[in-house]
């Protein structure tokens, strides 16, 4: 499994609020597209939104580097931010399945 990671420091929490929305409605919509086995976005206390995605194809992560570099200069037009950025192998992942796989009616 291949995975890519990004933090944004933000220069205050309320710009970190609104550019985590942004980030959600904007990354979505590639989760299906390029096949993401997770993507996860959260805020810190700290000013910070994090991103971070994995795939099972390496050729899917770089179709998504490229459309996260083009949505990195849509979010600088908009907020100040310090960004770091990395590639990686992931090595052990856990996620308790949520899915409901049976249904009581009454």
């Amino acid at each position: 499994m291949y995975s890519k990671s990004v933090v944004y420091r933000f220069t205050s929490f309320a710009s970190a609020k609104i550019a985590a929305g942004h980030c959600t409605e904007n990354l979505s919509k590639f989760v299906m597209k390029f096949g993401m086995s997770s993507l996860t976005i959260t805020v810190s206390k700290e000013s910070e939104v994090s991103i971070t995605s994995t795939f099972d194809d390496i050729a899917n992560l770089k179709k998504f580097d490229e459309e996260l570099s083009k949505f990195v200069i849509e979010l600088r037009e908009a907020f100040d931010f310090m960004e770091n950025n990395k590639s990686s192998v992931c090595v052990f992942n856990y996620q308790r399945d949520t899915v409901v796989d049976s249904l009581k009616l009454n």
